[in-house]
């Protein structure tokens, strides 16, 4: 972004710390619309004291205190981030402390699918109908679960597999290119033997429907256009009421839990073989996209089969070191 993209008295400021947001790949759509938010706010209130002040800050933070508690604090961890950046320029810059940290709402528990709420999934997936709104659909239950085994196996995000074009899905190698998701990185994603087979199967069938042009999606509907995750999360959304999973009301277990399954499932697995597991993070954390490791490490602590083989390979390290019952210190 350059500075033409603000238009405030801190123009070329926010133009500088949009840039070092971008280079540290931490800039996404939501808080990039924030910052030039900010930067109109600083427009209209102008800066008296040629900086952000206390008055300010508390003004802008005090401006959607209507909305949700994420969203405030947000609000509050951009202004503090952008201020301590522009103090580096500007000593008299305020920078909000932890008095005015909205509190924040606990994040949701993601749903571990077991094996067999995964065979349920796939398998009720295969149940429905080939068509919707008297509109032909050839395709749709044989996408829905291929869609479903590739998040649990990959740990995509639906938006990166939903975007996947014939040509990011390297068939004959395995391996998937996920251009530009979240903070704006690219990355390779090789994929196991077991969902490469399915994936040559869907595309075969995919070419049935929809033409072979490389730009062009892999998951399509039955019109031969790609699906968009609001469409996918809502035909999931039945699934797991089909599947028993959830009632017909109220929240369950969503789309995204397959990722958060996946990851779960690959650390418990690498516990379980011995592995250094806090080396691998950082391999997971690539593979996942995540900006940081700090967004992987999250994992380590959702379900109670982590936990336990975490304390057991504690006690493994240690048992030579604690006395036995009985024993002599």
């Amino acid at each position: 972004m350059t500075a033409g993209g603000f238009c405030g008295p801190l123009a070329s400021e926010f133009a500088a710390f949009a840039a070092t947001l971008e280079a540290s790949a931490s800039a996404n759509k939501t808080t990039l619309t924030q910052l030039r938010a900010l930067d109109r706010f600083t427009q209209q209130h102008g800066l008296p004291s040629g900086t952000i002040d206390e008055t300010l800050a508390r003004a802008w933070l005090a401006g959607c205190e209507s909305r949700g508690p994420n969203t405030r604090r947000a609000r509050y961890y951009l202004l503090r981030r952008f201020c301590r950046h522009l103090s580096k320029r500007r000593p008299d810059t305020f920078v909000p402390g932890e008095s005015l940290r909205p509190r924040g709402r606990p994040p949701k528990r993601p749903h571990i699918y077991s094996r067999e709420e995964i065979r349920r999934l796939l398998d009720g997936a295969l149940t429905l109908r080939d068509w919707t709104r008297g509109h032909p659909c050839p395709i749709r239950s044989k996408t829905m679960r291929t869609i479903i085994l590739l998040l649990v196996t990959s740990g995509l995000r639906i938006s990166e597999a939903l975007h996947l074009s014939l040509q990011d899905v390297d068939l004959a190698a395995g391996v998937l290119s996920v251009r530009q998701s979240k903070f704006r990185k690219s990355r390779l994603v090789p994929v196991s033997a077991g969902t490469l087979r399915e994936l040559r199967r869907y595309h075969d069938l995919r070419l049935t429907v929809a033409p072979a042009d490389p730009g062009e999606a892999f998951f399509v509907s039955g019109r031969g256009t790609a699906y968009s995750p609001s469409t996918v999360q809502a035909m999931f959304r039945d699934l797991t009421i089909q599947s028993g999973l959830r009632g017909p009301h109220g929240r369950g277990p969503r789309l995204h839990d397959l990722r958060a399954t996946f990851a779960v499932t690959r650390l418990l697995q690498w516990y379980r073989d011995g592995e250094d597991v806090m080396a691998r993070l950082p391999l997971l954390s690539t593979y996942l996209g995540h900006a940081s490791v700090t967004d992987t490490e999250v994992y380590l602590t959702i379900t109670d089969a982590l936990l336990q083989e975490a304390n057991t390979r504690f006690h493994d390290f240690t048992q030579d070191l604690l006395p036995t019952p009985g024993g002599q210190p």
